[in-house]
């Protein structure tokens, strides 16, 4: 079974209310928001930015939110959330990010060593490379729009 990364764009209003839990995310019809699906690439491109599996530092720690104190019950996996200064935040460094960079970040080895999902062997480095890579462009492109609107982003696994 694939583990599928998503995300959407919504009011700042309806994270506060999610965030108290005043509102549940189960009661937001998804297909009413701007969404973004990044496949499985979800744990590569956190670790590719973050070194590690969950959590993460800010800011690029909110490219694939995976914080346990912003988490949201959701089916198996659960859903997170950001305010929208946090995704101007990582709008901001994923800007920033130059390519260069972030190709130095990518040691396959320690990619497959690790077990992120969803390499799991030396097969395809450079493909998953590209993949990972289109994937986070996806990503900045969605969020410098979410920044631009003044909203915060919510990111689930289905």
């Amino acid at each position: 079974m694939a583990i599928i990364g998503q995300y959407m764009a919504v009011s700042q209003a309806e994270i506060l209310e999610l965030s108290q839990g005043k509102r549940l995310f189960q009661e937001l019809n998804r297909n009413d928001y701007e969404g973004l699906d990044i496949d499985r690439s979800w744990e590569g491109v956190h670790f590719l930015l973050c070194n590690q599996s969950d959590n993460g530092n800010p800011p690029e720690g909110y490219v694939v939110p995976l914080l346990d104190d912003q988490f949201l019950n959701f089916l198996s996996f659960g859903a997170f959330y950001l305010h929208d200064e946090q995704v101007r935040e990582a709008a901001t460094y994923l800007n920033a990010l130059t390519p260069e960079e972030l190709r130095k970040k990518y040691t396959s080895e320690t990619f497959v060593k690790e077990k992120i999902y969803p390499l799991f062997s030396e097969e395809d480095i450079e493909g998953f490379w590209e993949y990972l890579k289109m994937n986070l462009d996806n990503i900045e492109a969605f969020y410098q729009k979410a920044a631009s609107q003044g909203q915060g982003i919510i990111f689930y696994l289905i």
